[in-house]
């Protein structure tokens, strides 16, 4: 089927196997009912589901996400890609409601509810799809039902969150808040054997290698940990408390020195975390704003830097690459990584990860037996850990090697393996010089990983 472009008008596509699916396609790996694709008219947005087979977007595994214009779709590891493409007819115009919503109420805040009602109006009437359109006057007949709900709405300093939005950002919390205490002794020592024979491999090379002898001596010591805490604050200045319990999201990513000035090169998601959730992207929406209570890097031999929030520079694209900015002074005699000038080429070309994947835990396997039992049995935070580990001079990257696949205008695929935490550690190429910025990993199969092409990253930093 290679070349050819069905469309589809309804607002339910069923791409899978069985003959009574909108997309039926017939191969290997592609489940009866694989995947679904749903146009959400009230959001404008198409939403691709997982049904009963894995589903792929743009590399990376997803159980649902927001489609693009654009973006690579595969059914199942190996299996049929296909293309996703919206046809939007020209003059076309499409708001999200809740966009609208918002609007309105910041309308509200300044220039009262009158304006406020006149805002949500004319969205309504001019951006709206058509059921909307039509809908909305109909509605207006209950006018002054209408009105008490929305100046109720406007009213109200917290966003309302829903169950179902409730339960997802409790499971974002257990899946990245990670505490030194939880860490058991048989997962440190589990992860404490399989990184030493990563090492001893590593060690092999590095005897005939003098490219992996410079990483491990010099270049790893500017690949630093980078330790962040967020909150949410409402437009009252209060915190987001959901059913009055705490919200606060931990996380560890990786970053390497660019500049003697103190520029941390890393991704964006490790940078603005609350990106990558959709359910806190609600809440923000609403009104929110997420603030870092703790934002830290930690360099080998080097207590940890606070990070200036300030300081971080993102793209305006969706490329996933950040910059932020130490103090010079907390940075001097730290190595800046050499970064590739010229193209990236695939062939020939070995990749070297450095970093801290798994974060405190995979720190915690390396660490002297001491080290790990005074916090485990201190009860300390990951902060206090990360604090005693650097003091004890525990703080070391992790390199792994393997071999670049495919150099994509946007993307360079290697094998060299890593995992949650490693996101924003510098990719070497054989040469010693950083080729990519590590940012993704495709789950259950260690073969290929991603990272973007470093040129991306000089838009960020100073000329």
């Amino acid at each position: 089927m290679r070349g050819r472009t069905l469309t589809y008008e309804g607002s339910v596509v069923v791409l899978g196997s069985a003959a009574d699916c909108t997309a039926v396609l017939d191969a290997p790996g592609v489940a009866a009912r694989h995947a679904c694709i749903e146009w959400k008219p009230d959001e404008c947005h198409f939403y691709l589901k997982r049904a009963d087979g894995q589903a792929f977007v743009n590399g990376i595994e997803v159980d649902e996400v927001i489609l693009e214009d654009d973006d690579q779709v595969e059914l199942g590891v190996g299996g049929p890609v296909v293309r996703f493409r919206a046809y939007w007819p020209t003059g076309s115009v499409c708001k999200p409601v809740r966009k609208m919503l918002t609007d309105a109420r910041d309308v509200a805040r300044v220039s009262g509810g009158a304006a406020a009602t006149q805002t949500l109006t004319r969205d309504l009437l001019t951006q709206a799809t058509l059921h909307l359109k039509i809908g909305f006057p109909i509605a207006v007949i209950a006018g002054a039902f209408l009105a008490g709900w929305f100046g109720g709405w406007i009213g109200r300093p917290d966003p309302q969150v829903t169950r179902d939005e409730l339960d997802a950002i409790r499971q974002q919390q257990a899946r990245l808040q990670q505490d030194a205490e939880n860490v058991r002794r048989e997962d440190i020592e589990a992860l404490r054997q399989q990184q030493q024979r990563h090492q001893d491999d590593l060690a092999k090379l590095a005897r005939a290698n003098a490219t992996v002898r410079l990483i491990q001596k010099d270049w790893s010591r500017g690949v630093c940990l980078v330790h962040g805490i967020y909150k949410l604050r409402m437009p009252d200045g209060s915190w987001f408390q959901p059913e009055a319990e705490d919200f606060e999201v931990e996380y560890t990513g990786s970053g390497f020195l660019a500049t003697p000035a103190g520029h941390v090169v890393t991704n964006r998601h490790v940078l603005a975390p609350w990106r990558e959730s959709s359910a806190v992207q609600r809440i923000i929406e609403r009104g929110a704003t997420p603030e870092f209570t703790h934002l830290s890097a930690t360099f080998p031999g080097r207590p940890p830097v606070d990070v200036p929030p300030a300081s971080i520079r993102t793209r305006e694209d969706d490329i996933d690459v950040a910059v932020m900015q130490l103090p010079a002074a907390a940075i001097e005699g730290v190595p800046v990584l050499p970064m590739r000038q010229g193209p990236i080429e695939a062939e020939d070309m070995s990749a070297f990860v450095v970093g801290y994947p798994t974060g405190l835990t995979a720190l915690l396997a390396r660490a002297d037996s001491a080290v790990v039992d005074s916090i485990r049995e201190g009860g300390v935070s990951m902060t206090q850990a990360i604090e005693r580990l650097a003091a004890a001079g525990q703080v070391t990257p992790l390199i792994t090697q393997g071999v670049v696949s495919n150099v994509q205008a946007r993307m360079v695929v290697y094998d060299a393996e890593t995992t949650h935490g490693g996101s924003g550690g510098p990719v070497f190429g054989s040469d010693g010089e950083v080729i990519a910025v590590n940012f993704a990993i495709l789950p259950g199969f260690g073969g290929a990983n991603f990272g973007v092409p470093i040129h991306f990253v000089r838009d960020l930093l100073p000329k």
